[in-house]
């Protein structure tokens, strides 16, 4: 099963009995089988014809509709599932206190731990005494979890590791593309577009699999309710940014794989991907999230992909709403 990404402006998907169809013009950009389409992701300006987007809702196929710039607008997606008592459980989870407290400590410290981990791995191969000295705030931040008692003084221990990671994120930049600490909304330098845009992927894929398993990715724990926010997707976002983004930016980067050319302004003070660096990236982010790996943080299989483990931490987090059994992050060595 695949992810088709259409992202060539100006493009039309059309529908060929039981295929998909991407043209521009005259030219055929594509043709895929439905059957073999697991999630469709529309950026900008693309045409999706209804005869399509019917095929698409009766086979029960996901679309995203991201901007040019890869922020997300929304998605297509059949009916909501049936089980409205999962969904009940889920609301009055997070009306409870103490429930959304616990976790949000151990969200917080999961992603704390998973940037460590990062940092930690660069650091055998490029000694420096300033990562000794960021792993060591990383810890005290992971301590100072324990006696927060509101989820504001939770997301400040965690705006504050965030802060301590990425001033030690730029030193384990090479070349010569700018990176200024962290910036989104919009991101100021190349860095940060590549970023933003491997966020954005990850959590249009978090909401499809929380909505597939009968979740509201809109009610979270960590973050709070907001207009049109997938809080859930968000939290579950949290443990794998460091090991499925910033991991893959820094040897994107680091190899030259992203460069000056492959980003452009937009406005006064933004930066995105252009096309052409969209699709390269687009290129990785799936092998990366596809290619399975050694890991220490799964029973029962030699070699796992982060798709797979995603899928793992979603059924983790419907257990924890469904059967009090306590969450636990995905934790990265």
């Amino acid at each position: 099963m695949i992810t088709l990404y259409v992202h060539e402006q100006g493009a039309s998907i059309r529908r060929v009995q039981m295929r998909l169809k991407v043209v521009r013009g005259s030219e055929v950009l594509q043709v895929v089988r439905v059957r073999d389409l697991e999630r469709l992701v529309l950026f900008g300006n693309i045409d999706l014809t209804a005869s399509a987007m019917a095929l698409l809702l009766d086979e029960g196929i996901e679309t995203v509709l991201l901007s040019g710039t890869g922020r997300f607008r929304g998605r297509l997606e059949p009916g909501e599932g049936k089980n409205v008592f999962l969904r009940q459980s889920q609301y009055l989870k997070h009306a409870d206190t103490s429930f959304r407290l616990d976790h949000a400590r151990i969200i917080v410290a999961g992603k704390i731990r998973n940037a460590r981990r990062l940092i930690y791995r660069h650091s055998r191969n490029f000694p420096n005494d300033e990562y000794g000295d960021t792993l060591n705030e990383l810890d005290a931040s992971i301590e100072r979890l324990a006696g927060q008692d509101s989820i504001d003084k939770i997301l400040g221990v965690e705006g504050n590791a965030a802060q301590v990671y990425f001033s030690c994120f730029g030193s384990m930049l090479k070349g010569d593309l700018e990176f200024y600490g962290r910036s989104r909304r919009p991101p100021k330098d190349p860095v940060n577009a590549a970023l933003s845009f491997g966020y954005t992927l990850l959590c249009t894929e978090l909401v499809g699999l929380v909505a597939a398993h009968g979740l509201d990715p809109y009610v979270g724990v960590l973050h709070d309710l907001h207009y049109g926010r997938p809080s859930l997707a968000l939290d579950l976002l949290e443990e794998f940014r460091q090991p499925a983004v910033d991991r893959l930016v820094l040897t994107l980067i680091n190899l030259r794989v992203l460069q000056a050319t492959h980003f452009e302004p937009h406005g006064d003070t933004g930066v995105y991907l252009n096309e052409v660096g969209r699709q390269r990236f687009l290129s990785y982010y799936h092998r990366s999230l596809d290619e399975p790996f050694v890991c220490k943080d799964y029973e029962g299989a030699d070699r796992i992909a982060f798709r797979q483990l995603m899928q793992r931490q979603v059924l983790r987090i419907r257990q924890a709403i469904e059967q009090d059994i306590p969450y636990e992050p995905y934790r990265h060595y």
